[in-house]
């Protein structure tokens, strides 16, 4: 086609209010267009991002996408899957963070095109954020800072669970320093902000010295609940208790006591799973891929949370 014929073609749609039938598109074609997309607990707005993030990727190279999420506390999750898999799908991205009913039905299921999002599944394309190096750093900053009693706070659902490295990192830092672990932990979700301000508003009620002085939050929700359930209570941040926290969402900048915290690439995550799901999609069923595992580095974005005055 001649660039003047492209130009008369592109006015007229531009004239006609012309969009595209994607259904339409997809009766002649006989392919999908539509990716399903399985994300954790939309009330936490890491996966909000994370749906944005994905959906802004996919939309590039043609695709729309139809959501799924899992609900605060939700441990069976087959039913999420499923409702994916009844429709006339082209692929499917699964974000992936402990065992469950979908980790298993997809690794027995066969099916093909597929790119999980966090902790792998074998046999699977894989994108992940490799947590060492942005937590190591975090340890090691709060260290150089003068904390001598580091705390870990996480839910306790989340404590040793298969692949996260977090807490791992964290007792062998506490043994390099030589420092007793100081683990604390608390019923409920990631997500959950009071639980975690309760939980936090417990710790500043413990003697001074036995509380710790510096907290390592499994995530910015938990800690944003921490510094909440500090500062009620009285205590200073970071004078009295320095603060991390894990994902450096958006919010965690703008806190009237910016949050130090560790920047989990998502962007970057959610831009090659697309990439990678969208070459499978693209290759076909009669081509074998052997499975693609990228991952990207975590780092310490340092705010005023942690720095001592």
């Amino acid at each position: 086609m001649s660039e003047a014929t492209k130009n008369r073609v592109i006015q007229a749609a531009h004239d006609l209010d012309y969009t595209v039938n994607r259904s339409a598109q997809q009766l002649r074609t006989r392919r999908s267009t539509v990716v399903g997309l399985l994300t954790g607990d939309l009330e936490n707005p890491f996966f909000a991002h994370m749906v944005a993030a994905c959906s802004a990727a996919l939309e590039v190279a043609g695709y729309d996408i139809i959501l799924a999420s899992r609900h605060r506390d939700e441990y069976g999750d087959s039913h999420l899957l499923d409702s994916l898999l009844s429709r006339d799908l082209a692929g499917v991205m699964v974000w992936s963070e402990t065992l469950t009913e979908v980790r298993e039905r997809i690794a027995k299921s066969g099916l093909t095109n597929v790119v999980v999002l966090g902790l792998s599944i074998p046999g699977y394309d894989c994108v992940h954020g490799l947590m060492d190096p942005g937590v190591t750093a975090a340890y090691n900053h709060l260290r150089d800072e003068g904390s001598r009693k580091i705390a870990y706070f996480a839910p306790s659902q989340f404590l040793n669970r298969e692949g996260d490295s977090r807490h791992r990192i964290y007792l062998e830092k506490m043994a390099e320093f030589g420092q007793r672990e100081m683990v604390i932990s608390y019923p409920g979700s990631p997500s959950d902000i009071g639980a975690a301000f309760a939980a936090a508003e417990a710790v500043a009620k413990w003697p001074a010295t036995e509380r710790p002085d510096a907290i390592f939050c499994f995530n910015d929700m938990n800690a944003v609940g921490a510094m909440m359930g500090l500062r009620r209570a009285g205590l200073r941040v970071p004078d009295d208790i320095a603060l991390v926290g894990c994902d450096n969402l958006q919010i965690s900048a703008q806190l009237d006591i910016p949050l130090t915290t560790v920047n989990y690439p998502l962007d970057g995550i959610c831009e090659s799973a697309a990439r990678l799901l969208v070459a499978r999609i693209d290759a076909g069923p009669q081509v074998s891929h052997k499975p693609r595992t990228e991952h990207l580095d975590t780092s310490l974005v340092v705010r005023e949370s942690s720095r001592r005055r």
